[in-house]
């Protein structure tokens, strides 16, 4: 563990518990569990995107039991993506229940909050999805130019002083515990309404980079991969800020580009 990571609050690997590194260890079980799970139950119809070649054929339709499919696998690729980066915060969480006599709340309360938070945001994609599917059946060249759109839009929130205000919480576990590691240790209802809470300072980072994912191909295990691997260095690599402007720019770059010929992502 770095010096710059033990300043922004978190604890140096060396310095947890048996029980903390073992908690670290399911977390990151049940995330690899999630992957192969997300990969084998996903629809086919959606592992392509506006700006991979979605078909308005393939797509999932409106009926109950496909939202029903969709939020399941949304929820389990939000475990698989998600679960690894609150382990810091978790870990602070589980040494204040220890150490309270009497303490009712648990670490398995905050995750579940976290994931409640996450399957709530999936019942909002699902109709993004379906919008973006009646983009795409104006032909590649307008599906392509709406997910331009969508690229924009994300570069262009990387700058939004909500962004930042959300990624500073996100990149400093201790004050988070420091402000609701108590309520989280109270009662079960209190760890779950701080994983909530938590959950939805993750959201206000990465909620336009998930947008980019349902245009990319929500349920792609590759487009998973690389849009967590752009999360995580976010808020554990040293500069998270340096690159969140990085990568919005990136982001307007490509955006601009193709929406001014959607032809070269080779779908038009």
């Amino acid at each position: 563990m770095t010096r710059h990571a033990q300043e922004r609050g978190i604890p140096a690997i060396r310095t947890w518990t048996r029980p903390e590194l073992l908690l670290a260890g399911c977390l990151v079980l049940l995330a690899a569990v999630a992957w192969l799970v997300a990969g084998s139950i996903a629809m086919p119809g959606v592992r392509m995107g506006l700006l991979t070649g979605m078909s308005t054929g393939s797509m999932p339709g409106a009926e109950p039991v496909a939202f029903a499919l969709f939020l399941i696998t949304w929820v389990v690729m939000m475990a698989a993506m998600m679960l690894p980066a609150i382990t810091p915060f978790t870990v602070g969480v589980s040494r204040l229940v220890r150490a309270r006599p009497g303490a009712r709340g648990s670490v398995a309360w905050l995750t579940a909050g976290y994931l409640v938070l996450w399957g709530a945001v999936g019942a909002l994609a699902y109709p993004v999805l379906l919008g973006f599917g009646a983009l795409a059946a104006g032909g590649p060249a307008s599906g392509v130019r709406a997910g331009a759109v969508v690229l924009l839009i994300a570069g262009a929130y990387q700058f939004s002083p909500l962004k930042q205000r959300c990624l500073v919480r996100c990149r400093s576990p201790l004050a988070l515990v420091v402000e609701h590691g108590n309520r989280a240790a109270r009662s079960r209802r209190g760890a779950l309404a701080v994983g909530i809470g938590h959950g939805g300072y993750c959201l206000g980072c990465c909620w336009a980079l998930m947008a980019v994912l349902l245009a990319a191909g929500a349920m792609s295990l590759a487009w998973m991969a690389a849009i967590t691997a752009v999360i995580a260095a976010e808020k554990v690599v040293p500069g998270g800020r340096t690159i969140s402007y990085a990568l919005g720019t990136a982001l307007i770059g490509l955006g601009t580009a193709l929406l001014a010929a959607p032809g070269l992502v080779g779908t038009a």
